[in-house]
């Protein structure tokens, strides 16, 4: 059993790693190395994906028997709470001041203005699932303590 439930981390994990790199190799193309975005851009997308996929699907993970793994996760939530809000506003404050289409010079206008919207939708879409995944993940591991504890099951 406990195979089994390492098999889906590991499946997990390589489908959050096929998702980074597609999600990113568009911006690659285009940008290159001068995106500056690229760390935190990394990390939204693997705290979205593996957050939901652990609020979802937590009594088929294999750290789920654990209540103080469990309780790690529900104090993991607030640093990274901290650095979710600080990149976002980092990407925001150089989309505003500097702008997207400074990295894309070269490029004709169609161009730059597709990237650009890529960037920003993509952006945005994986902060607030980062975002919110990070909301429920303490919520989520409180109520699976209270089951354990309570009821006997995760």
């Amino acid at each position: 059993m406990l195979g089994k439930k390492v098999l889906l981390e590991l499946i997990g994990w390589v489908i959050t790693v096929v998702v980074v790199v597609l999600v990113l190799l568009p911006i690659y193309s285009y940008i290159g190395g001068n995106y500056p975005f690229y760390e935190e851009n990394i990390v939204f997308i693997v705290i979205a994906l593996t957050f939901i996929r652990y609020i979802f699907l937590l009594k088929h993970h294999w750290l789920s028997a654990s209540k103080w793994i469990k309780a790690l996760f529900f104090f993991i939530p607030i640093p990274l709470f901290f650095y979710l809000m600080g990149g976002f506003y980092d990407f925001q404050a150089y989309s505003d001041e500097v702008g997207l289409g400074a990295m894309l010079t070269g490029l004709p206008y169609e161009a730059q203005s597709n990237i650009t919207k890529y960037i920003r939708t993509e952006m945005v879409l994986f902060w607030s699932a980062a975002f919110l995944a990070n909301l429920a993940m303490p919520l989520r591991m409180l109520i699976s303590i209270w089951r354990e504890i309570n009821k006997g099951t995760h």
